[in-house]
């Protein structure tokens, strides 16, 4: 039986388990940067709780930040919060209805194109399949260069 659910989970083809409907995708860039308020948070406490200061000064901990900050394409919360208000529109829960090419996006699509941060509209649907079907190359070429035009103008 656990294979047939696991033949119903495709994420090219945006299926995922019951458990994802509810969760909402972040980028890279804002894990980061809740990692760095956490350590932040933990060093002005001054060692009042332990088992915080033990998780921030943990192996795992210290290599997620590492990683994020490796793969993170936006260095400002000003640049992050453009480029989460570009591909993840609030004033249409699904994304459908608006002028905004991004708001036809599954989630998963938007926070793919966010960490990914694809150069050409021809690589964006290479890789991430799904948006052939939902965007033409210059709705699709629109989203990539506005995603850029963020990542290049961060102080």
């Amino acid at each position: 039986m656990a294979l047939a659910n696991q033949d119903d989970e495709d994420a090219a083809q945006l299926k995922f388990p019951k458990e994802f409907d509810k969760a909402e995708p972040m980028m890279i860039s804002e894990v980061l940067l809740m990692l760095e308020q956490r350590r932040q948070q933990n060093s002005n406490a001054n060692g009042l709780d332990d088992d915080d200061d033990e998780i921030t000064s943990s192996e795992a901990f210290n290599d997620t930040v590492a990683y994020c900050e490796r793969f993170s394409k936006f260095k400002t919360k000003e640049a992050i919060g453009a480029v989460r208000n570009l591909l993840f529109p609030k004033d249409q829960p699904n994304g459908m209805g608006s002028t905004n090419p991004s708001s036809g996006l599954h989630k998963f699509e938007a926070a793919l194109l966010a960490n990914l941060c694809p150069q050409q509209a021809v690589e964006a649907k290479t890789l991430i399949p799904s948006l052939d079907s939902k965007l033409d190359d210059d709705e699709c070429q629109k989203i990539v260069d506005e995603i850029q035009t963020y990542r290049s103008f961060q102080c």
